[in-house]
């Protein structure tokens, strides 16, 4: 099973070595379950970071230099990009058949979303 740990989303991801459709029956079976546990984590990652956001906010609502003020908007909108990226990962749901081979393209949009950004 290879799963690699994501320092930014601060959960582990599917890295594959093997295509999901070439694994046998017990070690999708194996890998589903991992990912379930782990995906079962994302919602409270999501809180944390939303409560991050909202630290964020209160401290913009104390600060008057405009500086300190875009760096918290900076860190904010990273935090919104994480957010929507769990999302992203929440909603993959591999089957015994197929499914994870979409992993990449998932992985894919999220860093194209997230080089946009900067």
């Amino acid at each position: 099973m290879s799963f690699r740990h994501d320092p930014r989303l601060g959960i582990e991801l599917p890295d594959l070595t093997t295509p999901y459709e070439e694994l046998s029956h017990t070690q999708q079976e194996e890998l589903i379950a991992y990912w379930e546990g782990v995906r079962a984590h994302i919602p409270d990652q999501i809180m944390k970071f939303e409560q991050d956001i909202e630290d964020h906010l209160q401290a913009v609502h104390q600060e008057e230099d405009w500086d300190i003020v875009a760096a918290h908007f900076a860190d904010i909108s990273d935090l919104a990009s994480r957010i929507n990226e769990l999302n992203m990962w929440r909603r993959v749901d591999p089957s015994l058949t197929a499914g994870m081979a979409d992993i990449p393209v998932h992985l894919e949009h999220a860093k194209e979303h997230r080089d946009r950004e900067k």
